[in-house]
This record gives C-alpha cells, structure tokens and sequence, in this order.
C-alpha cells in the first residue's frame, strides 16, 4: 500500500487540487489524469474544486487600496498561508459533508463466556467476534463504520476505495480501505486500559475516536507538526500499537500473524503478563479453578502459548516455569509460593 493509498479519496482530491495551485511537474500530471479516471476520484474533486471556487468569490475588502507589491517573497508567504489555511479547513470540514447521512445498513451483535462467531457482512467482508464482544455494525453510501463498546475482533476487509471500514473502540478509531486485522478494547485486562491493535496484512491508520479530534489531528499531521504523531499512526503488515485511556499512542514488538487475534485458533499468547491477569483473560472462556493465595503470587509474570479449554494444563505447567507450588483442595487449585521463595523473600 503506497502512501497515497493511505489516505482517504478526499484528502487526495486536497492534494492534487494544492499540487494543480502550485504547478505539476509533467509526471504529476499524468498521475492525476490517471487518478481523475476512477469515477469517485473524479466526483471528489469536483465537489472540492466547486468549494474552492466558492471560497475565492468571498469579497476581498479594501484590496483596491493596497500598495504595489515589489518583492516575490510577500506575494508568496499570503499564497502559503492561503493554502495551508485552505488545506486545514478543509481536511476538517469537506469529508464531513457525508457524517450525518442514514445508514443504509445496521446490525448489532454480542457474544458471551466463551462464544467465538463469524460474521458475514453484506460487502463480503468478515468479523470474527471474540468473547464477550459487543459490536454494532453500519454501512453508509460513503464510508463503512463499526463500533465496539468492548471486546475483541478480526476483520477481514473487502478493498474499497471510495468508502472507507472504520472502527471506533475506546478512545481509537481506526481506518482502512482493505486489509487483515484485529482490534482489542477491554479495559482493566493484559492488554490495559485503551484500544490494541494489531495487523496481519496491509495496513490501517489508527488515531482519537471523536471525528473532530481525528480530522485536527490529520490536519496537524497534513502541515508536518511533530505532534500529530502522538496521536495518529499508520500500521503495517505485523505491526502493532496500544493506545491509553485517553487514546494516545505507543508502539508495540511485532507480532507474528500466527499470535494476531490467536482466540480465532482457541489460544491464548501471553507476553510477560501478570498471573492474575493472565487468568483473569482464561476466565473470559471458561470457569477457572484457580485461587491465588497473595498479592506475591498475583504479580508474578509469565509468557507463552495456552490452550484456551486447557486451564489446568496451564496451572499444572507453572511450578516449571515459576516459584510456585499448587494445592488441590476440593477440585479448587489454590497457588502459592514455593517454599524456596518464601524462604528467599523472607532474607
């Protein structure tokens, strides 16, 4: 996916129209009259270039009684910020034209404890819902959107173009226009208090969920701000990003596609994970005969590849991998420190 794939159609018309303004080398050109060649592309830039025109008819007061300009540099620093001006109010306000639109489609879905679902959606795309996954589903004339209050999922897009498959979860959105990818937001759990995600193939862009926020940021990051960085990012092919509560971003190790959205193969990656809550996220599927005995046991960190429907394989494993050791009382496993540990914390 090149850079221009990654933008959405009206950001590209922006684009090309700045480009037209400021004069296209011979290349440029022939790139444009391929791009114009795509019907949605062409009706785009129609609708920007009329807002353009629109925009140079405003009245231009007391211009009649502004003195000669001799020098090339202040004729072009208006020009500048005439664009850069443009570009913003742009970037914020023309996309939005489609925001308040009726959907032409709507579903909603909800798995419980343990229940895994795929979902055919009506353009071909797919979403597999993991858990205790809440998602509601709505296709517009010009965008596709999905929103998920909680939960897990993997969406496999169908590519296009002119309309965009979003995904609001937490405080993230997340855009695409056809790739593999899976998306986590359950808050207080191993994967913390904002949005993962995480890619298989292609590429998405992820950044704040408020569409005001998202278009300022993308504007910000339009006029080259470091800034915009913090909260806008484009992910690629095994490329990972967790965001916080309040939807900044930080990167994360790649991950293998194998250990992308695992719970669609019954297993569960842990990576370094406190054992409370690495149990915690077995019990999203299944009952878990678990006690943990201290706050000792409790922050002890452990990694690797589980069977979900094999909790007590994973209890059981333990005393090799940690200072542990397990009671059977009542078919309930209570897990304690070792005695070497114990003996060890005691000195």
């Amino acid at each position: 996916m090149t850079h221009r794939d990654e933008l959405t159609i009206a950001e590209q018309a922006i684009r090309w129209l700045l480009r037209q303004r400021e004069g296209m080398t011979p290349a440029e050109k022939t790139d444009f009259q391929r791009w114009l060649q795509i019907p949605a592309h062409q009706a785009e830039y129609d609708d920007l270039r009329e807002l353009w025109q629109e925009t140079a008819r405003l009245p231009l007061r007391d211009v009649a009684h502004r003195r000669p300009v001799t020098a090339r540099r202040s004729v072009w620093r208006p020009l500048r910020w005439g664009c850069a001006l443009f570009l913003l109010a742009a970037i914020l306000f023309f996309p939005l034209r489609h925001e308040f639109a009726a959907p032409i489609y709507s579903a909603s879905w909800h798995t419980g404890r343990g229940e895994i679902r795929q979902i055919d959606l009506p353009d071909g795309s797919t979403v597999s819902l993991d858990a205790g996954t809440q998602l509601t589903v709505r296709y517009f004339a010009h965008r596709r959107e999905v929103v998920m209050p909680q939960g897990q999922a993997f969406f496999k897009v169908v590519h296009q173009p002119q309309r965009p498959f979003e995904v609001l979860s937490g405080p993230t959105r997340v855009t695409v226009v056809g790739t593999e990818f899976s998306v986590r937001y359950l808050p207080h759990t191993l994967s913390g208090d904002g949005t993962d995600i995480a890619v298989s193939t292609g590429a998405v862009r992820v950044g704040p969920r408020g569409i005001w926020q998202n278009r300022w940021w993308r504007a910000m990051q339009h006029l080259h701000l470091p800034q915009a960085a913090r909260y806008l990012t484009v992910l690629r092919t095994s490329e990972r990003a967790t965001s916080d509560a309040q939807g900044m971003l930080a990167s994360r190790p790649p991950l293998p596609a194998e250990n992308i959205a695992a719970w669609r193969d019954d297993r569960i990656v842990l990576e370094n994970i406190r054992l409370d809550m690495a149990l915690a996220e077995f019990a999203r599927y299944t009952e878990v005969p678990l006690t943990l005995d201290s706050p000792a046991v409790a922050a002890l960190r452990v990694s690797g590849s589980f069977a979900i429907a094999r909790v007590n394989s994973f209890a059981t494993a333990l005393p090799r991998v940690l200072p542990v050791k397990i009671k059977n009382k009542d078919n309930q496993y209570i897990i304690s420190l070792s005695s070497a540990a114990v003996k060890n914390n005691q000195n």
